[in-house]
């Protein structure tokens, strides 16, 4: 049993909903209202059980307090650095996409990507495979929840469709989710600021 401590209470941390509200851990909150926007950050090893995605980390924010639990929301993913380190072997080039994107439900995301090919390929190979990335995982994010995005990352069913029709262009070594960011949701706190600040932009205009 947790250690009662003096003018807090113990609080349970859940996950988002697509991860079956699962438990992540418990914390000391005295004001509750201090808890909300927290970020927590597990290993995706741990969250879903899966001891070969030991390489990414997964972190939530705190979004809704009700009944000593703090419901959490998706905020980012992270692939280890030195997992994609030892990708990047003597003899390849790194090709990296950087685009921001609004799932279905109302997610603005920053996904960054590591797409890895033999150092022979041409200047027109890379620029080839760079498009050919942005545009399948813009046709694969604006069709789908921030859920069925997160999925997809996880049983690899991203990876693999990249993979197999990006090698029609040329034979891809490798292929990775560098990280996928938040910037904001359309029910988060983070929305309403910006809201906000639009509003008080366009009075000021």
């Amino acid at each position: 049993m947790a250690k009662k401590l003096k003018g807090k209470e113990w609080y349970t941390i859940l996950a988002p909903k697509f991860f079956d509200g699962k438990v992540l851990g418990e914390t000391p909150v005295g004001d509750p209202e201090t808890a909300k926007n927290r970020v927590l950050t597990v290993s995706a090893m741990n969250l879903i059980n899966d001891p070969s995605k030991y390489y990414f980390k997964f972190s939530f924010k705190v979004s809704e307090i009700k009944d000593n639990k703090l419901y959490t929301e998706f905020h980012r993913i992270e692939c280890l650095r030195d997992y994609i380190s030892r990708l990047i072997r003597h003899g390849v080039l790194r090709i990296d996409n950087n685009l921001v994107l609004n799932t279905k439900d109302g997610y603005k995301i920053r996904v960054k990507t590591v797409t890895i090919v033999s150092k022979k390929a041409k200047k027109e190979v890379e620029i080839a495979l760079r498009k050919f990335v942005d545009k399948k995982l813009e046709e694969i994010i604006v069709s789908g929840t921030i859920e069925d995005f997160v999925k997809k990352v996880l049983n690899d069913s991203l990876k693999k469709s990249i993979v197999n029709e990006g090698n029609k262009i040329y034979p891809i070594h490798n292929f990775v989710i560098r990280k996928v960011e938040r910037i904001y949701s359309s029910r988060s706190e983070d929305f309403k600021a910006l809201e906000n600040q639009e509003s008080s932009q366009n009075q000021r205009d």
